[in-house]
């Protein structure tokens, strides 16, 4: 992974299928494989019912060369030319060299949601006063809380956090169970991979990990587990995980999808996003 990141750091779409976390943490779920090519990144994956589809080639090469070489892949295979994870952006890039397209299908579950970065240095205004009044609350019910910032000495403690309230976390839903088993793996490559992380704790009892990573001017959350029962957790970790890593380069945060989650839908909208990053499937099935 360490070669793709210098790659990975030239996007500017924002979205976190274009991170070293996300592309680690969901890459034996949708069986990813990439090639670094002339300076690209191509990537491919078994997308959802759309079989092989490819990724926006990113890097500092020339695009137009990475997009010849994935259509000569599949024209070798007998394989359709199809693409996934696309966002608006990039649909009419696609167009460009490649002519019209003969679908694009829109996943409205993937969308991440884009927020400006102040939003979670306090909560402030009347948009967002349900995260701050559960803020208040958390902070008026455990005082004496403890944030600390993830590094080595804490990896263990973090996992046994993840491992100790499975039942909370590893829920039956195949995303659900693919998102616990993958969190508790990549803490052991957090240096490695340059992420940021944080652990909340109350009366010394460890109630919430949270790990993301920045790439240009935006903070990726990847990793997000609180114990429910502690009443606002969950915003106040997404608080102070934002001041811990605030910077005047870091500009939005992004708190990736859904997944179709109709509560988890209705909790992300209450941070105000700014932005749904739409995320499309484009089929070039006549080339």
């Amino acid at each position: 992974m360490a070669e793709i990141r210098p790659l990975l750091d030239l996007q500017t779409c924002r979205s976190c299928d274009y991170t070293v976390g996300g592309i680690y943490m969901w890459r034996e779920y949708f069986r990813q494989l990439y090639a670094v090519r002339d300076g690209m990144l191509i990537s491919r994956a078994e997308y959802l019912d759309k079989g092989t589809c490819f990724s926006m080639p990113v890097g500092g090469g020339d695009i137009d060369a990475a997009l010849d070489a994935i259509q000569a892949d599949c024209r070798e295979r007998g394989i359709p030319l199809r693409f996934c994870c696309i966002t608006k952006g990039d649909i009419g890039r696609l167009t460009e060299h490649l002519g019209c397209p003969s679908g694009v299908i829109e996943y409205r579950d993937w969308a991440d949601y884009l927020y400006p970065y102040e939003n979670f240095l306090g909560y402030h205004g009347k948009k967002l006063v349900t995260p701050r009044n559960h803020c208040n609350r958390f902070v008026r019910d455990y005082p004496q809380y403890v944030y600390r910032a993830l590094d080595s000495s804490l990896i263990q403690e973090a996992k046994r956090f993840l491992l100790d309230n499975a039942p909370a976390f590893d829920k039956e839903a195949p995303l659900a169970k693919e998102d616990f088993i993958r969190a508790v793996e990549i803490l052991d490559h957090v240096e490695l991979f340059g992420l940021k992380g944080g652990l909340l704790s109350v009366d010394g009892k460890t109630i919430g990990l949270t790990v993301g990573e920045a790439v240009g001017d935006t903070l990726y959350v990847h990793i997000e587990k609180a114990l429910t029962e502690y009443s606002g957790a969950y915003p106040m970790l997404a608080s102070l995980f934002a001041k811990q890593n605030a910077s005047k380069e870091l500009l939005y945060i992004n708190r990736e999808d859904d997944s179709g989650d109709e509560g988890l839908r209705k909790s992300k909208m209450e941070y105000r996003p700014c932005e749904l990053i739409e995320k499309y499937v484009v089929c070039f099935d006549n080339i």
